[in-house]
């Protein structure tokens, strides 16, 4: 990929209002994402942003502003693919049936779609587990399973909303050092929603940090923090902790 591909944004969001009722939630909000960057958006609870990344994918319509989704490069890819809180996996489907769901919509042939639901498996190393039931993986593993369906469309953005919230610490630290290794290994872009400052700061390039200037008012960025700690072994670097308490501190002011 060219420099001038990756100054272009494959997501681009500006001016964006969101609420529900008569409440607005989200206000004037401004992102933008480049290819294989990796933004993490935090803030307090109830914030809003779940709902900031179900307008970025198109699955919430905002009140004003505009989302540019990009469009997938050829006909056998998507513009973007979720992974949610929970890996929402079809029981009455094997592992690999699960990931082929995402391809039926593509123009592949079913020999295809088998094959392209092998790559990402083999990515999350699950490809031996094809076969195999939902019920008969673990929490980790079916999490692991969403996200290499997710990853089976060749997305340009791949959303991700808090997908580790649910697991156990060692099972969130294994999968968290397994996203670090994927990255080098997909091209697509990376917006994922966390309420752990630490695991913001151990995976993304920039950190976005929701928040209200003042009571009763809407939530929005408030401040950007960008990460330049090496990648490989970041957790033990020693100003680690040091951009862990910037993004806190952003966050409790606000």
């Amino acid at each position: 990929m060219s420099a001038a591909d990756t100054a272009i944004p494959v997501l681009n969001a500006r001016g964006i209002r969101l609420g529900f009722g008569d409440a607005t939630v989200l206000d004037d909000v401004d992102l933008a994402v480049h290819p294989r960057e990796f933004v993490a958006i935090v803030g307090a609870s109830g914030v809003g942003k779940s709902t900031l990344l179900r307008a970025l994918s198109g699955l919430l319509s905002p009140r004003a502003g505009t989302v540019n989704i990009p469009h997938g490069q050829d006909r056998d890819s998507r513009a973007w693919s979720m992974v949610f809180q929970a890996p929402r996996l079809f029981p009455w489907r094997r592992v690999r049936a699960n990931v082929e769901l995402g391809l039926e919509g593509l123009e592949l042939s079913r020999d295809e779609r088998r094959q392209r639901a092998l790559e990402p498996l083999a990515l999350v190393g699950l490809e031996e587990y094809a076969e195999r039931w939902p019920h008969t993986l673990s929490g980790g593993q079916q999490q692991r399973v969403g996200i290499a369906r997710a990853l089976a469309v060749r997305p340009r953005v791949l959303f991700m909303d808090e997908p580790f919230s649910a697991l156990d610490a060692i099972t969130r630290r294994r999968l968290q050092q397994e996203l670090i290794d994927l990255r080098q290994r997909t091209e697509a872009a990376i917006v994922f929603v966390t309420h752990d400052i630490e695991e913001a700061v151990l995976l993304a390039d920039q950190v976005v940090v929701l928040g209200r200037q003042a009571a009763g008012q809407p939530a929005g960025v408030v401040a950007r923090h960008e990460v330049t700690l090496p990648t490989v072994e970041r957790r033990d670097h020693p100003d680690f902790a040091d951009q862990v308490q910037a993004v806190e501190a952003a966050i409790g002011e606000h």
